[in-house]
Order: C-alpha cells, then sequence, then structure tokens
C-alpha cells in the first residue's frame, strides 16, 4: 500500500465535495500524520555491523540524527537464544569528529555486531512501512488534520449580517470539528494513546473563501491571492 492508496482513503475520509483542499495539503496532511505515527510507534531498524577492531562501531548508514535510538546490540549473532550486549556495557559517544558506538570491551576486527534502532516510517510512490494495521488509523488522523482546518475556515466565512447562514456556516463548522475528532481519536484509541495538548498540527489549508453572499473578504480580498 504506497502513497496513492494513503491519498485515497484520506480522500474518502474527508469527503470534500466542494473541492476546498488542494492536493498539497492532502499531501501535507500525510506527511504530518507519518510523522506523527513515526513518533508514537517508530520503525524498527535491524543491520549488521562490521566491527574495525577496537570499542568502536561506526552508526549505520540509516541512522537518523536527531531521531533514532540505539536499542540493542546482539553479540555474537545468530546463536539461539540471541546473546545481546548489556546496556551497561555500550552507549553512543560523540567526539569532535563523529558520533560512534562505544562497546566496554574490544571487538575484532572484522566482527559482526547486529544493531536494532528506531527509524521514521516511510510513505511514498514505491516504499511503505507502515503496517497493515496501522494503515486506516494514520490515514484517518491525516484526514483529522484537513477536517480541524475546514472547519476553522468554514466557522469564519460566515457573514453576521444574515442570521440563517450564519448558523448553517457554524453548524457546517461544528460537523468538520465532530468529524474531525473522530478520525482522531481513532488513531489515538488505536494505539491506545493520549491527544497532545497545545501541540498545532502544522499544516495551513489556504481555503480562499467568499464571505456568504459572494464578495471578497475584507481582510483578503481576490486582488491579493
Amino acid at each position: 500500500m504506497a502513497l496513492a492508496d494513503f491519498q485515497n482513503l484520506v480522500d474518502d475520509f474527508v469527503r470534500d465535495d466542494e473541492s476546498r483542499i488542494t492536493t498539497d495539503d492532502r499531501d501535507a496532511a500525510i506527511a504530518l500524520a507519518v510523522a506523527r505515527y513515526s513518533e508514537d510507534r517508530p520503525r524498527k531498524i535491524v543491520v549488521d555491523l562490521t566491527a574495525a577492531g577496537g570499542h568502536y562501531l561506526d552508526l549505520p548508514e540509516s541512522w537518523e540524527d536527531g531521531f533514532s535510538q540505539l536499542e540493542s546490540l546482539e553479540y555474537p549473532v545468530d546463536l539461539v537464544p540471541p546473546s545481546e550486549i548489556s546496556p551497561a556495557d555500550w552507549r553512543l559517544y560523540t567526539s569532535p569528529s563523529a558520533t560512534r558506538i562505544m562497546v566496554a570491551f574490544s571487538l575484532a576486527a572484522a566482527a559482526t555486531v547486529r544493531a536494532t534502532h528506531t527509524g521514521r516510517h516511510v510513505l511514498d510512490d514505491e516504499a511503505d512501512t507502515i503496517p497493515f494495521g496501522a494503515r486506516e488509523p494514520v490515514a484517518a488522523y491525516g484526514a483529522s488534520i484537513l477536517l480541524d482546518q475546514l472547519a476553522s475556515a468554514t466557522a469564519n466565512s460566515s457573514d453576521p449580517t444574515i442570521g440563517a447562514d450564519s448558523v448553517d456556516h457554524r453548524s457546517k463548522s461544528q460537523e468538520y470539528a465532530a468529524r474531525a475528532r473522530a478520525h482522531r481519536n481513532r488513531y489515538l484509541n488505536t494505539f491506545g494513546l493520549t491527544e497532545r495538548k497545545n501541540v498545532a498540527h502544522g499544516v495551513v489549508v489556504d481555503l480562499d473563501l467568499t464571505d456568504s453572499r459572494g464578495r471578497d473578504r475584507l481582510t483578503h480580498p481576490g486582488r491579493y491571492r
């Protein structure tokens, strides 16, 4: 299930009949949803490292500075049961030239050490590391971002001089907001999480709406779009 499938899922969840959301808006929301999932359930990456001899191992190419965490080192490899180096016997060590893995004992040259570390999930036209059971919840979280933006934009699109129209926009805004909460809760409940407080979703959907009588807005007229 690559990016196109997530795009279709988000479209189905949002049901933007008025085509207010652009494809760029949708793809930005999907990227934020994948980033959120990567923080909540990071990808596990297993890689074999070759020792140069001594106490240090170079970090793997798959390591992401500022995100990856080293979870375990197995040495020797392929034993039954697995033989893991105690966490008390290794650490990340940063020198002026690089960050490497420091091991308490000396490793023989060409020895293989199996490392497990975390990384971000990948979702593009060719790769998809999101597990099957997480696909719909992640897409639902992306949809919640867009629905929150639609709720805000619709609430601000009413003209207070026309009471019935204003009520209609409030009702539509409340519907979008309720659907956003439902989709967000689907994600949170799937993974046993709670909502983060005071964290912006980080994507702005630029909905150039006229007011309820089809006129330009005072603060964002068409000539400036």
